[in-house]
């Protein structure tokens, strides 16, 4: 079944119209049966690495804990397990969050496919001002799951390359879903991972995220023509690659399961528009450049 979605932004001050990069999910994205030989399921007869249950805030135990299971397909054993616990009152403030930051910018929803907003000239031309936002309401949130899976990496001696393998196996095994009734069509990262939900710029931030706590250099890329935002990492690694400020980047599509990294449809290359959105880092100070 095709999901596509066209997000439009008015930019009221320039009297403009834009297109902004949000999600297609048909045979050039989220089509698993693209993978020939990966294992997009875990292995029944291998042993699964508990990588614990985590809570924010951590002495939170009243909400069911969200079980991830992924695999790993080039790691051995491959199968992984991990919870998150959101407290009700940590998701909330990680959705208002969003809405606050949607009323500064005079955000309004037109339909499920456009909206109005009158974001500073620093923020016209693509979304980075709102996922810096995002970004930095939830780090704290997204940290105890970052360190798990930075701890698995360390303990077993991973290459960066091993490391980024685990954590895009994690946010590609979250559900492909497009958050219509939020602001901007984001789902903040927390709450991609307790609600086990996300279309392809919230997952791709959460992967983000990850991957920076564990000093992986990592930015999001993003296509008007395809509507579609997926990551690139800067490890060497087979297949299509995007340069940005003189460095390579693999291309990491977030929302296929199993989707090797560097692969990418050669249908999302033609035409080939990928320009990179340039989040700036988030750190406990704040953002950095």
């Amino acid at each position: 079944m095709m999901a596509t979605r066209t997000t439009i932004v008015t930019f009221i001050a320039s009297a403009a119209l834009q297109l902004v990069s949000c999600c297609c999910c048909d045979d050039a994205c989220c089509d698993v049966s693209l993978f020939d030989g990966v294992d997009l399921e875990p292995r029944s007869l291998e042993p699964t690495i508990d990588l614990g249950t985590h809570s924010y805030p951590t002495n939170h135990t009243a909400t069911q804990p969200t079980e991830h299971r992924f695999a790993a397909s080039r790691h051995t054993p491959a199968n992984y397990r991990i919870g998150y616990a959101l407290s009700p009152t940590q998701a909330l403030a990680s959705r208002e969050s969003l809405h606050i930051y949607a009323r500064t910018v005079n955000y309004a929803p037109i339909d499920d496919h456009k909206f109005v907003w009158t974001p500073g000239p620093e923020c016209q031309g693509d979304m980075r001002c709102v996922l810096e936002t995002v970004a930095k309401g939830d780090r704290p949130r997204v940290l105890r799951i970052a360190e798990a899976l930075h701890k698995r990496a360390k303990t077993n001696n991973m290459s960066a390359l091993q490391a980024a393998e685990l954590v895009v196996s994690f946010v590609q095994s979250i559900r492909y879903e497009i958050p219509k009734k939020e602001p901007f069509g984001i789902l903040p990262p927390a709450l991609v991972m307790s609600e086990s939900r996300g279309d392809c710029d919230s997952k791709a931030l959460l992967a983000l995220m990850i991957l920076r706590e564990l000093h992986i250099d990592s930015i999001l890329i993003s296509s008007r023509a395809h509507q579609h935002t997926m990551l690139g990492i800067a490890l060497p690694s087979s297949g299509q690659s995007f340069t940005y400020e003189g460095r390579r980047y693999a291309f990491v599509e977030c929302t296929a399961k199993g989707s090797p990294i560097g692969h990418v449809n050669r249908k999302l290359l033609r035409p080939n528009d990928w320009r990179a959105v340039s989040v700036r880092r988030v750190s406990r100070w704040g953002t950095e450049h």
